[in-house]
């Protein structure tokens, strides 16, 4: 008597994570699954690694780990190409001071970027042959009290450990807005991004050696 439980059908089990998901999902569920019914895919211009399992079943497991760029690197801004005000900049300081190798140092920034002066020299050569040609040189040189160069500690990418990285800031001659530049970050990043996908993959074949791993 009474209502019967509802039929469903099956679910498909699609997990994004960190780059060692495919690992860490082989590493607990090996003995559930059929490894030549199962194979992972390394796509390293999008710096991922896909797992399918029961790969001819329409309602397969697919476990994707992406080496995904850390959000403090985007919130901080390095890299990005972005300018900010010195007000900006000393407000983007203080409220990731946690970042910075010393905190002293961090707010030590403030206080300089929010009291930033800068004596601007400038010296302009023009000369005109009365033949049509004309030359105009404008030579520009800026001393202020605006930091060069700091270290930050955070890290790069998501699930990965923090690295500490000397940064910079460039000045725009323009109207003396600062960005962040950091040529030993994006050196970092470019190296770990195979490196990190190696080792993942070394991982996966030692504890599930009959699955096939295809880059693409």
């Amino acid at each position: 008597e009474g209502k019967a439980p509802e039929i469903k059908e099956p679910v498909k089990i699609l997990i994004t994570g960190c780059v060692d998901s495919p690992f860490l999902w082989l590493e607990k569920r090996l003995s559930k699954i059929e490894q030549l019914n199962a194979h992972i895919l390394v796509d390293r211009e999008k710096k991922s690694i896909t797992l399918k399992t029961e790969e001819k079943d329409f309602y397969h497991t697919s476990i994707i780990g992406v080496l995904e760029v850390h959000p403090d690197v985007a919130k901080i801004g390095i890299n990005n190409g972005e300018y900010l005000t010195n007000f900006e900049m000393a407000d983007l300081f203080k409220m990731n001071r946690t970042l910075f190798e010393n905190k002293t140092v961090a707010m030590k920034l403030v206080t300089e970027l929010q009291r930033f002066k800068a004596k601007v020299e400038k010296d302009i050569e023009q000369s005109d042959n009365n033949r049509g040609d004309r030359k105009l040189l404008l030579a520009q040189t800026v001393e202020s009290n605006m930091p060069e160069k700091f270290n930050l500690v955070m890290p790069l990418f998501k699930g990965q450990k923090k690295q500490t990285i000397e940064v910079e800031v460039y000045i725009r001659a323009s109207d003396f807005c600062c960005t962040l530049i950091s040529p030993e970050a994006s050196d970092i990043m470019k190296d770990m991004s195979d490196s990190v996908i190696d080792a993942q993959i070394e991982e996966i074949k030692k504890i599930a050696p009959n699955i096939v791993i295809i880059e693409q």
